[in-house]
């Protein structure tokens, strides 16, 4: 399967035009481009710091301005990035939420965070909510909708009262705020259903972390867990589900078949599955049962990092789409084998750094390992473009050289100040002769 070629780059305008992909690429961005960006500054109101640090640090590198408004406090993006402020994010589900957007209210105020900001930056719904409702020009980040938050927390069902009555509360929001941020097709279509204009809906994805595109394979490491020597081929399926259920039985017995049959032809192929410790028996009892026990390992949580940075070829299925893996393994340099839905094409429309399989289906999951099996160039190939990719696409640069446009938007709806777009202000400096 050719990789495809990257995109060109797609120029931002003024204030209405929208990010309308999060696949654009930086390749055609040029120094002139970045001059004319204005260096905003934007209070970023979040739960935790950790949660907006990777956006914060591509806008310092783009000359952007970033605070950071959290229950923990009030600072400078500098303060939380050197550690000089720490914060554990607690929980807060529905029903304690309107007592959280009244603590935002407060936080808001006590901070002047509208009166000392160009742009205030919302990315919860209790910040959203305050924030909408205390002033204008504000640019909202949907994380999650409100069906899926009731849904995390199992307390109450889609048609409850609480769940409508919230997914009115969400409405309200989307459409107040000055501009809407999404990183997903599926989010960017829910917005789209609840009234958002498209002009002022923006599909930006999140930066992928630094250290992730400076990840370095372990292969001795994975040799000695996983045995096998310098021309075995390690495949990891990451996050087998947990509990013994026929769905979990179902999915384990999936890659038992793909294994076998991609063993009939390459005899140095081995799995590594990621799996809780409670399961390694149904695993290690299934592996057995099908005469692959030798070629199984089964690794913990706690070392699929290591592991996901060090394998040759990462397999992701459709029970792996809702998790970060298949991006972080096009980060990391690692060739991806994935299953075509929709969340694994936010990432890659392309494809690039990806070979595609039908989702599910044992013959066609076995048929295209076995290719990346038998063909190392290929998966080195297939690795450098997914890297490339990410650093062309999702680097915290690019990611935060997209809020420009944002930005400028926002702060175009804003009422009781100047709304023209800020101009930069020159300083005549002496120099000596």
């Amino acid at each position: 399967m050719p990789l495809a070629k990257s995109s060109g780059k797609k120029q931002i305008s003024p204030a209405t035009t929208r990010v309308s992909s999060i696949d654009q690429t930086a390749s055609g961005r040029s120094g002139k481009s970045k001059s004319r960006q204005h260096p905003w500054k934007v209070v970023h109101a979040c739960e935790a710091a950790r949660e907006v640090l990777p956006l914060v640090e591509g806008q310092l590198a783009a000359g952007m301005r970033p605070f950071l408004l959290t229950p923990a406090g009030y600072g400078s993006a500098r303060s939380f990035l050197d550690g000089g402020k720490r914060e554990s994010k607690t929980p807060v589900s529905l029903l304690q939420t309107w007592n959280h957007v009244r603590e935002w209210r407060k936080l808001l105020n006590e901070s002047e965070a509208d009166r000392s900001s160009e742009v205030v930056h919302a990315h919860s719904f209790a910040s959203g909510m305050a924030a909408v409702r205390a002033s204008s020009g504000v640019v909202y980040q949907l994380r999650r909708t409100v069906e899926k938050i009731a849904a995390a927390e199992g307390n109450c069902d889609e048609g409850s009262w609480l769940a409508r009555s919230f997914r009115v509360a969400e409405q309200f929001v989307l459409l107040r705020a000055a501009a809407v941020v999404v990183s997903s097709h599926a989010e960017r279509l829910a917005c789209l259903e609840r009234g958002v204009g498209a002009e002022y809906l923006f599909c930006i994805p999140d930066p992928i972390r630094s250290e992730l595109l400076e990840s370095v394979p372990d292969r001795n490491w994975l040799e000695q867990v996983a045995g096998g020597n310098s021309d075995t081929v390690f495949f990891v399926v990451p996050g087998l589900p947990e509990s013994p259920s026929w769905e979990s039985r179902d999915s384990l017995l999936r890659w038992m078949r793909v294994l076998s049959i991609l063993r009939q032809e390459n005899a140095d192929a081995r799995f590594v599955l990621v799996a809780a410790e409670e399961a390694e028996p149904s695993v290690n009892q299934m592996a057995a049962a099908c005469n692959l026990l030798p070629w199984v390992t089964v690794l913990r949580p706690e070392w699929c990092d290591r592991a996901l940075g060090s394998a040759d070829v990462v397999i992701c299925d459709r029970e792996h789409a809702d998790s970060a893996v298949a991006l972080e393994t096009l980060a990391r340099g690692r060739a991806l084998l994935a299953g075509d839905v929709e969340q694994h094409r936010d990432i890659t429309a392309d494809g690039r750094g990806c070979l595609w399989f039908r989702p599910g289906e044992v013959g066609d999951i076995a048929q295209r390992a076995r290719f990346l099996a038998e063909n190392p160039q290929f998966r080195r190939a297939l690795a450098m473009a997914g890297r490339e990719h990410c650093l062309a696409t999702r680097s915290a640069e690019v990611i935060a050289s997209h809020y420009d446009a944002v930005y400028r938007l926002a702060f175009g709806k804003r009422k009781g100040r100047d709304s023209s777009p800020p101009k930069t202000q020159l300083i005549p400096l002496q120099v000596g002769g």
